[in-house]
């Protein structure tokens, strides 16, 4: 340790000592100031309204693009009582996307743990793939916050929250009728710079398929910026099934990631017309 900053220490605990003189009291020396309150007037902005304006957000985000491209790779883990969570199943592709109907996925690499030795009746196709379609919109993300969907949920406000420069709104929603189990609950955080949607937690209350399903107990979807872009970054979902499926088991965690995103780049027609024969790796929404 350099000597001057002992001497430095040595000095600064001499000062904090206590007198032995009697007790120190010390001097007020920080500066007051008060404001007079401003009685605020204005409106507080209603729910219809932020709702109105959020439609119209995701609408502008959707119509501001009219091609992109992305890397997407879907991983599913699987989880036992005598082992760690393993990688069961990683898929990677590539996605090019094309106004008003064109889309292509690629796969590029897939892998699937070997469990055991084969049985005859497995088939090598029959992994999860993701299916896409040409539409820009995520509805994925939006679908509550569409007006078709205003008369099937109901919304609140359950926080306001500054993050930097911007304004978050956290609004819960959730079914009107409690009679279709497929419609869940959420919570959505919607940055008022743009009325955009950008984390999205989903969940159901009853299975919505009880047959196979025991649950989906969370969903979680977050969005990331692109350049003027808001666009999906990841999905996180844990199922549960009633029944363990054969080499999977009853509880399994399924992650799918979106990068490398490239936006109205002008994809010809021809990337898409190439991929014609292989339309069973695509399909519409």
């Amino acid at each position: 340790m350099p000597l001057p900053f002992l001497s430095l220490l040595a000095a600064w605990l001499a000062a904090a000592a206590p007198s032995t003189s009697g007790p120190t009291l010390a001097r007020e020396d920080t500066m007051h100031t008060e404001v007079s309150e401003v009685l605020v007037n204005a409106p507080r902005v209603t729910l219809d309204e932020i709702l109105d304006r959020v439609a119209r957000g995701e609408a502008r985000r959707d119509s501001m693009m009219r091609d992109q491209s992305f890397r997407t790779s879907l991983r599913m883990v699987i989880k036992s009582a005598s082992a760690n969570p393993q990688l069961f199943l990683e898929t990677i592709s590539q996605v090019y996307k094309k106004r008003p109907d064109k889309v292509r996925s690629v796969l590029l690499r897939k892998w699937r743990m070997k469990i055991g030795k084969k049985d005859k009746g497995d088939k090598d196709d029959d992994d999860m793939q993701l299916d896409f379609g040409p539409g820009m919109g995520e509805e994925v993300v939006n679908f509550a916050f569409q007006p078709s969907a205003r008369r099937d949920f109901k919304y609140r406000i359950v926080g306001r929250d500054l993050v930097g420069s911007h304004l978050v709104y956290r609004i819960a929603f959730t079914p009107r009728s409690p009679l279709d189990p497929t419609t869940p609950s959420g919570l959505v955080w919607v940055d008022t710079n743009e009325f955009v949607i950008v984390r999205q937690e989903v969940g159901f209350e009853r299975s919505p398929v009880p047959l196979f399903l025991k649950g989906i107990p969370r969903m979680v979807i977050e969005r990331t910026r692109v350049g003027d872009y808001w666009v999906l970054k990841r999905m996180l979902m844990r199922v549960q099934t009633t029944v363990p499926i054969p080499k999977i088991g009853s509880s399994f965690d399924i992650a799918v990631s979106f990068d490398d995103y490239k936006i109205n780049q002008g994809l010809s027609d021809s990337l898409f017309t190439a991929a014609g024969a292989t339309r069973g790796s695509e399909s519409s929404r």
